[in-house]
């Protein structure tokens, strides 16, 4: 039982140290650009590996209670496919952390977001 203990806890360690690796191969691989289409803004993340897209549309009042300002958009949908698959493939993430790369994409493309709008204040 302890012996158990032990293996677990180290195999989480692992899995905690691969998404720091994981972090650092979107920061270093992925370029993303803000496109703007029929929805919305969208931030696309390019690399040889794939596109992940993530999409952004104008917030409106009625979405919150709190005042907006000219330049508020909202996340509406993500499409990360290709890019959860490559790592699945080559850094052996299993679908229980797909959301935990999601969130990294997601936060970054929030980061993106807010460096464009507030570029074109």
């Amino acid at each position: 039982m302890l012996i158990s203990f032990f293996i677990h806890k180290f195999v989480w360690t692992i899995i905690l140290m691969g998404m720091d690796k994981i972090r650092d191969f979107i920061l270093e691989n992925f370029t993303p650009r803000v496109n703007e289409d029929s929805r919305g803004l969208k931030v696309v993340f390019s690399s040889q590996v794939g596109e992940g897209t993530i999409w952004f549309e104008k917030a409106k009042r009625g979405w919150t209670k709190k005042p907006i300002s000219t330049n508020s958009y909202i996340i509406v949908d993500a499409e990360l496919t290709h890019i959860l698959t490559f790592l699945n493939r080559y850094y052996q993430i299993k679908e229980e952390h797909y959301h935990d790369i999601r969130r990294m994409f997601i936060e970054m493309g929030m980061d993106v977001m807010d460096k464009h709008t507030k570029g074109n204040d």
